[in-house]
């Protein structure tokens, strides 16, 4: 008998043994499937339709961007609705940033009057030495994407957007600076360009009519005027930010109508709505807000105006003898000499719909214009064949629904000047 129970006993104790030794396994296993995701990169995709006509129905979630629920504007309750999107790596700050390229403090998203330890910021101060940005590049993770045209039709594509550079073919052009060299983070202007103070020196600072008759040389200068030395850190908007911006917004919208989703913006009035517009209009909405209906301004990622108001002049896309041509980084000319031809010339009626885009390997343009406001793009597109001429975004007050987030004019040259054209402020700091 105490045999027998003492070979029980061993039999017990193997098993326990033998069971302590599995679940350390599992313990083992589940540590290391946890590192791996832990290492494992974020990749957001998504996949645009160019056969459907229905902007919602265009876009398809894929990788890890799938079953998340889009973002929208609640116009009914007045607020924003941020979906599976409130915490993205993309996801800007809104700062105050000196002359020097550094970031001096960050602003509160729901009031950028205020610091975030709640005392008064300097945003509206026209004495300061720097400007009112949103820095992209959170927790030093870079913006990475990369597009995928569909084989055998270039209107549809696959959008990758990750947090790493997951193969080669990831680009994050936002991120060079005019050294040509990555840096962490790169700033695009919360507020339309304004004069700010006596100098002819272009700001991003509320409470500030907006900058408006300059010819595209002038703006330059003015952008240029920010800049402690030679180097260019500070200029005006750029291409390669208007293609991350928007494909984010598609991203996080899942549609190509940028004004349903978001809010039309001021897209009517005229030059007296322009007049009339004083900037921080937005400065306690948050990053993103808007109307449904055509007289109240529009901010998506913190920042004021990304379409309405008036026409942003943008550098590094080209209408070139009739031909989109296109480059990512400095140095940007006049006659688009290193830009890349994109062969591409619109099809259809210049002033129309933008029906369908013609996707490159890290940009688009408009291939096609034959649609509506509610179909497709629902942005407008202009354009003219003879000469060198710059792109212009988003829309003034006035060109109504046409204007957009994928509303493009490329029918002035760089000496255009008129009300309803004007920039703002990027920025590439050194380091």
């Amino acid at each position: 008998m105490p045999q027998t129970l003492l070979a029980s006993e061993k039999a017990i104790n193997h098993e326990d043994g033998l069971n302590m030794t599995m679940g350390l396994q599992r313990i083992a296993q589940a540590v290391e499937k946890l590192a791996e995701q832990a290492q494992k990169p974020t990749v957001y995709a998504f996949h645009i339709d160019g056969t459907e006509s229905v902007p919602a129905s265009k876009v398809t979630y894929l990788e890890d961007a799938s079953g998340f629920t889009p973002a929208a504007m609640d116009y009914t309750n007045g607020k924003f609705n941020y979906g599976s999107w409130a915490n993205a790596f993309f996801m800007p700050r809104p700062c105050m940033v000196k002359s020097d390229g550094t970031v001096d403090y960050y602003l509160l998203e729901n009031d950028y009057t205020k610091k975030t330890d709640g005392t008064a910021s300097d945003v509206a101060n026209t004495s300061y030495d720097g400007n009112a940005m949103m820095e992209w590049g959170r927790n030093g993770k870079k913006i990475w994407y990369k597009i995928v045209p569909d084989t055998g039709d270039t209107s549809s594509a696959t959008v990758y957007i990750a947090d790493e550079q997951v193969d080669p073919d990831y680009v994050a052009w936002s991120f060079v600076n005019n050294q040509g060299n990555y840096v962490d983070h790169f700033y695009t202007a919360i507020y339309n360009g304004s004069n700010g103070d006596a100098s002819n020196k272009m700001r991003s600072l509320s409470g500030q009519a907006v900058k408006k008759s300059l010819t595209g040389q002038n703006e330059i200068i003015a952008a240029e005027l920010n800049n402690p030395g030679t180097d260019k850190l500070w200029y005006t908007d750029v291409f390669c930010d208007r293609i991350l911006i928007d494909l984010l917004l598609v991203l996080i919208g899942k549609s190509t109508d940028t004004e349903t989703v978001f809010g039309n913006g001021l897209i009517t009035g005229s030059e007296t709505a322009l007049t009339n517009y004083v900037t921080g209009a937005l400065n306690d909405k948050g990053l993103f807000f808007g109307y449904s209906d055509q007289t109240h301004a529009v901010k998506v990622f913190g920042m004021e105006n990304w379409w309405g108001a008036q026409w942003r002049r943008t550098a590094g896309l080209n209408m070139n003898s009739g031909v989109f041509k296109y480059k990512m980084t400095y140095p940007y000319t006049t006659d688009s000499q290193g830009y890349v031809n994109t062969e591409v010339t619109p099809t259809g009626t210049s002033s129309g719909y933008i029906s369908k885009m013609v996707f490159l390997k890290d940009a688009f343009v408009a291939g096609e214009v034959s649609g509506t406001s509610s179909t497709h793009y629902c942005d407008g597109q202009w354009w003219n064949t003879s000469g060198d001429r710059w792109s212009l975004w988003g829309g003034p007050s006035g060109n109504g629904v046409k204007c957009g987030a994928f509303c493009c004019g490329v029918n002035n040259d760089l000496g255009g000047a008129t009300w309803a054209i004007g920039s703002a402020l990027s920025l590439k700091p050194l380091a």
